[in-house]
């Protein structure tokens, strides 16, 4: 029940700071995405089902504000969650390679596929400059701030494990 309250606080938090913290720092008009690090960080920490539900409400907290289309964002952000759950059982904590990459791979499929559903169905089909002003700035932004906040929510992870582990000897 912690994790799930504590989840939901989370994601609104990122979801605000995203919105106007570092819309405010944006740099070259890009802004990192922090809804790609909440649901990559709890698929690749819990699993495919945590990453699957983080990633529907990230996405459907997007959709719901700021987009055009109810349950596109929500679907991407559940394939990412899923993708990185996958990796749940490569989980280690020391290890840094592997979540860094995982976030670039989630940041470059979501704007890709974001790529494909806004511009090449409207025939706008120069990928070049997309990905030189906008795709590439914005997953080097949101690598260097999903340093910081991975390290954060694995601190936060191991809280609740040790808490959970707590309950689970307290009742046995």
């Amino acid at each position: 029940m912690l994790r799930t309250i504590s989840t939901a606080l989370l994601i609104f938090i990122f979801y605000i700071l995203q919105c106007t913290l570092f819309n405010t720092l944006s740099l070259a008009s890009v802004s990192p995405n922090l809804m790609i690090i909440i649901t990559f960080a709890i698929g690749f920490m819990r699993g495919r089902k945590a990453g699957i539900i983080t990633g529907f409400f990230c996405g459907l907290l997007i959709d719901c504000f700021s987009g055009s289309v109810l349950g596109f964002n929500a679907l991407i952000f559940m394939y990412i969650g899923y993708f990185n759950g996958v990796f749940h059982r490569l989980f280690y904590d020391e290890d840094v390679t592997l979540p860094l990459s995982l976030v670039v791979g989630s940041d470059f499929a979501y704007l890709f596929s974001f790529y494909v559903i806004r511009f090449v169905l409207r025939n706008r089909l120069n990928f070049g400059e997309y990905f030189v002003k906008v795709m590439l700035p914005e997953m080097l932004y949101t690598v260097i701030i999903a340093i910081i906040m991975y390290r954060l929510l694995l601190k936060w992870n191991r809280f609740l494990e040790s808490r959970e582990q707590r309950s689970e000897i307290k009742f046995d």
